[in-house]
């Protein structure tokens, strides 16, 4: 019997909440499910482990990725299924109120999107290189008049997450972007531990719920969002390159610049 495998990639701790919601969102569901639980597992092993064994029966037919702080809006779950589109996301605040976890192309796709609340046909991760989720691996971006270039960078040092930036970017240059819903979801922030050993010990939590659509800089700065989104207006074409281009040069602290080698050919 067909069922979704649901992937919690905790690290160890979950806002009651969120399971909350997702309980709810199930429950809307015509067909079975299961849940693939993670628990004090790092990135990226807190992605790739219950994947794997989720991989291993065949009758799931899809996977939602649930991380354990999200803000669900009720009944996007059945919305998401209803798209019929291979990988379906929402996009939520990352840090604070006002920033996003997704950059969308020119015909309203994702480059990328956050593994908050990710829905996925079995078929794309049957497909996906293995191990699907590494966080060794960055893309970089640099944008020629109307020309978008992205390309890979291995990583010398550790840095948080990547793990949904490089599965983004991979759909991506395989002409099969992930599709943003356009209701989002919110983030919950634990602020300050419920104090031990007194009734009245609840944790203080704080509600993300505002999204600035391609705010990605991790940084609510609006100038810097509004070049941003300036440039991206710009776009027409975009290149992804296997390797680092030839017109991109490296100072001592690893920062991208650019050099006078431009020569390359537009392409969609």
């Amino acid at each position: 019997m067909e069922k979704l495998a649901v992937i919690l990639p905790s690290r160890g701790l979950m806002f009651s909440e969120t399971l909350e919601e997702l309980l709810r969102e199930l429950k809307t569901l015509s067909f079975d499910w299961e849940i693939y639980w993670a628990h004090e597992e790092s990135l990226p092993d807190c992605f790739n482990k219950p994947t794997n064994r989720a991989l291993k029966d065949p009758n799931n037919f899809a996977f939602l990725f649930v991380e354990d702080d999200m803000i669900i809006p009720k009944g996007i779950l059945m919305e998401m299924f209803e798209e019929r589109y291979p990988v379906v996301a929402l996009d939520y605040p990352f840090r604070q109120n006002g920033d996003s976890t997704c950059l969308h192309d020119p015909d309203g796709f994702a480059f990328w999107t956050g593994t908050g609340f990710l829905l996925a046909a079995r078929q794309v991760l049957e497909n996906f290189q293995k191990p699907i989720w590494r966080t060794d691996t960055t893309y970089e971006q640099f944008i020629d008049t109307d020309t978008l270039h992205w390309w890979p960078r291995k990583l010398t040092r550790i840095f948080y997450g990547l793990h949904d930036l490089r599965f983004g970017i991979i759909l991506s240059s395989q002409e099969m972007p992930i599709k943003p819903m356009d209701r989002t979801a919110g983030q919950r922030k634990l602020v300050k531990l419920g104090q031990a050993g007194v009734n009245n010990g609840k944790h203080e939590i704080e509600l993300l719920t505002e999204v600035g659509r391609d705010a990605v800089s991790g940084k609510v700065d609006m100038e810097n969002i509004n070049l941003l989104r300036g440039a991206l207006n710009r776009v027409k074409y975009v290149k992804y390159w296997e390797d680092i281009p030839p017109f991109i040069s490296y100072d001592d602290e690893e920062q991208p610049y650019l050099n006078d080698g431009r020569d390359f050919k537009r392409v969609r």
